[in-house]
C-alpha cells in the first residue's frame, strides 16, 4: 500500500473520531437527555468499528497489489 493511501486513511480516521468527540461534547453540554456514559460507549463503539473498517481496507488493498 502506498504511503499516500495510508496517510489519507489516517486523516479520515482522525477526522471521524474528532466529529464523534465534537458531537459527544455538544450532546453533553446541551443535556439532550443522553447520559454521558452512553455517549462515551457510543464513541468507543464507533472508533472500534472504524478501526476494523480501516484494517479490512488495508488488507484488501494489500491483496490487490499482489
Amino acid at each position: 500500500m502506498r504511503i499516500i493511501d495510508l496517510a489519507v486513511a489516517v486523516i479520515f480516521f482522525i477526522a471521524s473520531a474528532g466529529m464523534i468527540a465534537l458531537l459527544m461534547a455538544v450532546f453533553a453540554h446541551y443535556g439532550l437527555g443522553v447520559p454521558p456514559a452512553a455517549l462515551r460507549m457510543n464513541a468507543l463503539i464507533s472508533a472500534g468499528a472504524l478501526g476494523v473498517v480501516l484494517l479490512v481496507a488495508m488488507a484488501g488493498a494489500r491483496e490487490n497489489e499482489d
